[in-house]
């Protein structure tokens, strides 16, 4: 804890021994920072002492050393360099560690004593310190919560490029599920917040999140209105009034948390505030998204799920906005239809696609470039390619004259008379060339501001004259090698070699002396320098002023570059589908908004295409109003998952308005997808993979609608054979008989073949399997029909099993086979809501106890025709002998 540092300087004080000047200023900046690692700036370096220096020291592996003594206490040190923190507070932020910043905020050359130093800012998961090195295609989300009215009222928001949106739950499980898509960085609360809410201060105490505290003023309403206006310019006019006073709240809070850690003003980067709707949107957990491989689970997997197959943006902005989509579908049938036109529109002119897309290159993120003008951290840089943009979007204009207006929120006229202006305030404003900066007296373009050329041209005068005053110089004493210089130190200095130094006349002051050369001045030399200093100083007074001013410009035009991101960004986006569907073959998908469908032909699965190319296979599906359930059995291998995956990923894909990959598609939008594919996290946190099978059963259970698609594979398998044959065909009954949604439900029951065969909306699917000459051949095609046979030993020969166990295995297979030990289900009692009857009697007779088996062979050995009555009854006492007591 980084608190620790406290307690060691208040043991060194209470021990009567004094701090150093610069100590006590550290101790005095500490004391309001306890609970945070404190870099103090000193020169070039951030610096850490005492535990801080120990703790970070280890985490970030760099030297740990010492800077003298407080009495017999050693002063324990660590340091980074300032122009390489950014590497490092990354590391640290990303374990959930918070950082102060503390700079020398005076000039050491004014200071008497010690320099001032104060924090600036506090670098946590959720407020970044470099915002060009954050990853483009990751949010940055902080969160705040509260529970009032029986509401969990939920606002985030992501300073990093301004996403901002509010959301209200009527369960902890709907918030828990909102908040493992978001995923945010950082949580801010108060303490005993959630003390009468165990569900969530146990979901909070167990996550990844950084837990935040602040006072519990700072969540009340009369505060509110207070923070929100501090920060947010648009708060009284936009529609964030809209949202209820418990949402306003944890915006408060999170408004006063963003101000107090960072030097703000006013956040021109965020975005009109929303509040989430569900209605019209496709309901999908992060657990589906990541079982399903539609999101990655971790960075590293990004290029192997189906956002990493489809992303094909060309910008920062784009990429986020495909996250945004896939974290988001939609079932509003309207605007999934624009989108689709959108794709259809640029498969038509696949040159307008081309120029577009090399277009987008360019591009730069103005999010994130706006969100550094919120926190004073833009340059002149970011203001030229904010100019390069607007320039770019003019040609996109032309090039896409004939693109619909209401397929894309184009900036209206009024936007672009704004972003026209600014882009001519930058181009003759800010110095294009490469280098140009305050400290060279070039950062402002010639000819913008007359005062500015005046005092560089009085700064180039005055460098002439050195030249002329070093050629005098030289003529003067006869040291040819005589020469006028400057360093950070001295300042301007006359240079001679050693050798030559009695030639300098009595007119030249000593300064220093080296071993090969005396460096001197003169009156005439120090009053240039001071003209050169005082020119210096004013020229870069005046070329800050004057950036500072188009950085106004920049920032009163916020709302219209935010347009213009929002149109680039999508623009993008669906220039990426639409690359994507022309480079694939994928097809337009009809879809209905209130018919149950889900037809496919020639359909394949995205990312098994993307690895074995040529060779996948492709399945035709059918489910609708008549057959909506479809009961899939087959070998394990043979690619039930596959299609069951494919289906999803193609209900999906349609449900973000992208073409889906297959020949021919109906798709009828649903509201829930669900999927049970495997054991997820929660068997790390000591559940079975049976129980979460069955939580999550049980969600779907709860859930679904009539309306949802659902995938399920091999439920039931975690328990014993009848267990488990006995939920898994309680579900199926109810899945057919009452939920009627669009269902794939795989299984190696094959006793369920029977009852789905006579259920109506039921229908047996296997992915087909044919034997050759004792070879089982997989051919991985779905075909509408039964298979009673899951050639397990065939897939654990391929798997390398040893010949021993697979022969052995073979015969206890058929032993099983012949004495049926198997089960048949039972019919439902008709008009009954119940079952009365699982396995019947009369298909289930006990198995035949081996020493019978024994005795029936030797019966059958008998020849009565030669046995005589003694002989009989002597073999009728050994058999009896024969039987085990009981």
């Amino acid at each position: 804890m980084s608190r620790k540092t406290l307690q060691s300087l208040k043991t060194i004080i209470d021990q009567g021994i004094k701090l150093t000047p610069m100590m006590e200023q550290f101790y005095s900046i500490k004391q309001k920072n306890p609970d945070i690692y404190l870099f103090f700036r000193m020169g070039d370096f951030y610096e850490l002492f005492f535990d801080d220096a120990e703790d970070v020291s280890k985490i970030l592996n760099i030297t740990l050393t010492h800077r003298g003594k407080l009495g017999d206490f050693k002063i324990p040190m660590a340091g980074i360099p300032h122009h390489a923190a950014s590497a490092y507070l990354d590391r640290l932020t990303s374990i959930g560690l918070k950082v102060a910043i503390c700079e020398q905020t005076q000039d050491p050359k004014d200071a008497i004593g010690i320099v001032t130093r104060d924090v600036t800012q506090i670098v946590s998961p959720g407020m970044p310190y470099d915002l060009d090195k954050v990853d483009f295609l990751e949010h940055h989300y902080m969160a705040s919560a509260n529970y009032k009215n029986k509401k969990y009222n939920l606002v985030v928001i992501d300073f990093t490029n301004g996403s901002f949106f509010g959301h209200t739950f009527s369960t902890f499980e709907d918030l828990l599920k909102s908040l493992r898509k978001v995923s945010p960085r950082e949580f801010i609360t108060y303490p005993e917040q959630w003390v009468k809410n165990p569900e969530m201060a146990n979901y909070l105490e167990h996550s990844d999140i950084l837990i935040t505290q602040i006072s519990e003023d700072y969540f009340k309403t009369k505060n509110t209105d207070l923070y929100i206006e501090k920060l947010i310019p648009y708060y009284k006019k936009d529609n964030i009034i809209q949202a209820n006073t418990e949402v306003l709240n944890s915006l408060g809070a999170l408004s006063y948390y963003m101000s107090s850690t960072q030097d703000l003003e006013s956040l021109v980067h965020l975005k009109p505030f929303k509040m989430i709707q569900e209605k019209g949107s496709l309901k999908i957990s992060m657990p589906t998204l990541t079982g399903l491989e539609i999101l990655p689970r971790n960075r590293e997997a990004y290029k192997d799920s189906l956002i990493g197959v489809f992303n094909k943006t060309k910008t920062s902005m784009g990429s986020r906005r495909l996250k945004d989509l896939f974290t988001h579908p939609s079932s509003d049938i309207a605007e999934l239809k624009k989108r689709q036109d959108l794709i259809a529109y640029f498969l038509n002119n696949l040159e307008d696609l081309e120029k577009t897309r090399t277009l987008l290159n360019d591009i730069r993120d103005l999010e994130r470039i706006m969100a550094k003008a919120s926190s004073k951290k833009i340059n002149s840089q970011d203001l030229l390619s904010t100019s390069r943009t607007i320039e770019i979007y003019q040609e996109l204009a032309t090039i896409l004259k004939d693109l619909p207006t209401d397929w894309l929120n184009w900036p209206s006229k009024k936007n672009e008379a704004s972003l026209l202006k600014l882009g001519q305030i930058i181009n003759e404003s800010i110095n294009d060339e490469v280098g140009a900066s305050l400290e060279k007296g070039n950062l402002i373009r010639e000819g913008f501001s007359k005062d500015r050329d005046h005092l560089a041209h009085i700064d180039g005068d005055i460098l002439t004259k050195f030249d002329k005053m070093e050629k005098k110089y030289r003529n003067q004493t006869g040291i040819l090698k005589l020469r006028i210089k400057s360093n950070n130190v001295f300042g301007y200095f006359i240079e001679v070699p050693k050798a030559q130094s009695k030639k300098v006349p009595d007119t030249f002051t000593r300064r220093q002396t080296l071993v090969n050369a005396e460096r001197y001045t003169t009156k005439e030399l120090i009053k240039y320098e001071n003209q050169v200093i005082s020119s210096k100083e004013e020229l870069e007074r005046i070329e800050k002023e004057l950036f500072e001013k188009v950085v106004k410009e920049i920032k009163n035009s916020a709302g219209d570059i935010l347009i213009l991101a929002d149109f680039l960004s999508h623009l993008d986006v669906f220039g990426g589908l639409s690359w994507v569907a022309h480079q694939e073959g994928l097809v337009r998908p009809q879809i209905f908004k209130n018919k149950k469908i889900f037809k496919i032909k020639g359909g394949w699965h995205p990312l098994v295409k993307s690895v074995i190319l040529d060779q996948f296979v492709t399945h035709d599906l059918q489910l609708d109003e008549n057959s909506y359930f479809g009961l899939v059995t087959g070998p394990n291998m043979a690619g039930k998952t596959t299609v069951m995956r494919e289906m999803a990923i193609i209900q999906f894909l349609a449900q973000i308005g992208s073409y889906v990959p297959a020949k021919s598609a109906q798709i009828g939008l649903c509201d829930y997808l669900f999927s049970r594919l495997g054991a997820s996290d929660d068997i790390l946190k000591g559940q079975s993979t049976f129980m979460v099978e069955m939580s999550e059963t049980s969600e779907i259970i709860r859930h679904a609608t009539e309306r949802s698609l659902i995938i399920l594979d091999e439920v039931g398998r975690g328990t014993s054979t009848f267990d488990g044959l006995s939920i898994a065909w309680s579900l199926v009954e109810h899945f057919i008989r009452n939920l009627k949604a669009l269902t794939l439900f795989a299984t190696h029951y094959h006793e369920l073949i029977d009852l789905v065969e006579n259920e109506p909306g039921g229908k047996n699917l296997t992915v087909e399997t044919i034997t050759k000459n004792g070879e089982v051949q997989f051919l991985y095609r779905l075909v509408e029909k039964a298979t009673a046979q899951s050639y397990g030993i065939y897939v654990a020969k391929l798997a390398g099993l040893p010949k021993s166990i697979l022969k052995r295995s073979q015969e206890i297979l058929q032993s099983l086979e012949k004495e049926n030990l198997g089960v048949k289900i039972g019919p439902c009692a008709p008009g009954s809501g119940t079952q009365l009857s699982f396995f019947t009697e009369e298909d289930r007779p006990p198995p035949i106890p081996a020493y019978l088996k024994e005795i029936e062979g030797e019966l059958t050995k008998i020849n009565i025709m030669n046995l005589t009555p003694l002989e009989a009854l002597e073999k009728l006492h050994d058999l009896k002998e024969s039987i085990p007591l009981q």
